[in-house]
């Protein structure tokens, strides 16, 4: 018996549990979008008020004991202005009156089920429940980026629950009683997130598809000599000549993701909080009509800066203003660049780039739309959202070119996005890639049967030749 038959017999085993646990549960994930309830549409709702002279933001917020606050804008509000402000350290965001400055009980619940109907085009079921999410969970996962959010669930017959972020009126995701049990029982086996010890669950993920990596490897070997005459063993092959690309790639993408996981990197920095007491000025005046929204957006070492989105023939049109409400040069690119020189510590030499849709390095994970790309003095590359002063995305960094260079790997290669040249449906890109880890656990299933076989037969010959000549993935 050769070395490599040796290696791919002793591994079999353990490449066999690994297929049927990573490869099967690969296999479901992209079906999990399929079967979850869609949103109508991902635009917000189109919403605004009319400039007056409110009572200056100051005023209403020190009568309310609010000294900082995370976020604070003027929305409409049953077509009304008010003012909507997170305090510092709290999740739940609460509204006052523009004019009166009275607050308005349970508004952000009230804003939160109206996304939710909003995005969801559910407009005639009853609302089960909705509580504040804060933390991500096993069915909002991090992925989703948003926090806080608010969970809108319906009385309806698939158990939809709606995810919405009142502070951007966005959309975290939606989901249904089958898409949760699905998604957990992923998370379960895919991700093994039942093992909560530091290093444990990396460390156990890695050791089990490495091996069966190795397997795959000796596999292959096994697949450029000739085959046995045996009928079960010839189908095996044939199998795992179908399999051996997606049982090399998926583990090899998985293993890599899996590594620069755990290496460093340089955490965003978060906006600094606003001192309410600066916002002395209204950002607009009465007679500027229609407004959608007007937003302190709180800016690296500096005084926090009005965003006014005003309505001119339907369409918006930003302009600034100063914390004091005296005007500031410039529109959105103007405060992109504003926010990048007070990150980086230093004014950026190139103007910012507007991003407004997805590509290769601001991909879909990253939920934020439109936001500016700018480079800062070391070279690096960060996305600002001019709408809430945020760093959405940072490329470079330690490890940065690495981390990058794994990410478009993993998206190319484990999400199959190297068929889109092909002009496939994201559902068709979705089967064709829950197909091929199929055949993964297919070929390990029999290659299991014809080793049991062998051993009820005793035949060492059989034994030695039947174990799977490749295994499961991390899909």
């Amino acid at each position: 018996m050769s070395t490599v038959r040796r290696s791919h017999r002793a591994l079999a085993w353990i490449a066999a549990v690994t297929a049927v646990v990573w490869a099967s549960s690969g296999a479901i994930h992209p079906l999990i979008v399929a079967i979850g309830p869609k949103p109508v549409t991902f635009q917000p709702p189109q919403a605004s008020f009319e400039a007056a002279a409110f009572k200056a933001p100051s005023a209403v917020l020190e009568a309310a004991g609010i000294g900082e606050a995370s976020q604070l804008r003027y929305v409409a509000v049953d077509g009304h202005a008010a003012l909507q402000v997170q305090p510092a350290g709290k999740a739940e965001r609460v509204y006052f009156d523009a004019e009166t400055g009275s607050p308005i009980a349970n508004a952000d619940r009230a804003r939160a089920i109206a996304l939710a109907r909003h995005y969801s085009g559910e407009q005639t079921a009853a609302v089960r429940d909705a509580w504040l999410v804060e933390h991500f969970e096993r069915d909002y996962p991090w992925i989703n980026r948003l926090l806080p959010v608010w969970a809108v669930a319906f009385e309806d017959d698939i158990g939809t629950v709606v995810y919405v972020d009142t502070g951007g009126d966005r959309l975290g995701t939606l989901s249904g009683s089958s898409k949760r049990y699905w998604q957990g029982l992923f998370q379960t086996l895919h991700t093994l997130s039942f093992i909560e010890v530091p290093y444990l669950r990396p460390a156990a993920i890695g050791l089990m598809v490495g091996l069966f990596f190795a397997t795959t490897v000796f596999g292959a070997a096994m697949l450029l000599r000739r085959g046995g005459a045996q009928a079960s063993r010839r189908f095996h092959r044939r199998l795992a000549w179908i399999a051996l690309l997606p049982a090399l790639l998926f583990p090899a993408t998985g293993l890599f993701k899996l590594l620069t996981d755990e290496l460093p990197g340089q955490a965003a920095p978060l906006p600094p909080t606003i001192g309410t007491a600066q916002l002395s000025a209204l950002p607009f005046k009465a007679g500027d009509g229609a407004l959608s929204e007007a937003i302190a957006v709180p800016v690296f070492g500096g005084a926090p800066v009005w965003k006014v989105v005003a309505l001119r023939d339907a369409k918006p049109e930003v302009r600034l203003s100063a914390a004091d409400g005296s005007a500031i040069d410039g529109g959105d690119e103007a405060l992109a660049r504003r926010l990048a020189s007070g990150a980086f510590g230093a004014e950026i030499s190139e103007a910012p780039v507007l991003v407004s849709s997805f590509d290769r390095d601001y991909g879909f994970a990253n939920k934020r739309l439109p936001v500016w790309r700018a480079t800062g003095p070391s070279n690096q590359t960060w996305y600002f959202e001019t709408r809430s002063g945020l760093v959405a995305a940072q490329l470079g960094g330690p490890y940065g070119e690495l981390k990058q260079a794994q990410a478009l790997l993993f998206n190319l290669l484990h999400k199959g996005h190297f068929l889109d040249p092909l002009g496939l449906t994201p559902n068709q890109r979705n089967l064709l890639m829950s197909g091929l880890a199929a055949t993964i656990v297919l070929m390990a299933l029999f290659g299991v049967a014809i080793r049991l076989r062998g051993r009820r037969a005793g035949s060492p010959l059989i034994t030695a030749q039947a174990a799977p000549s490749s295994a499961g993935q991390t899909a």
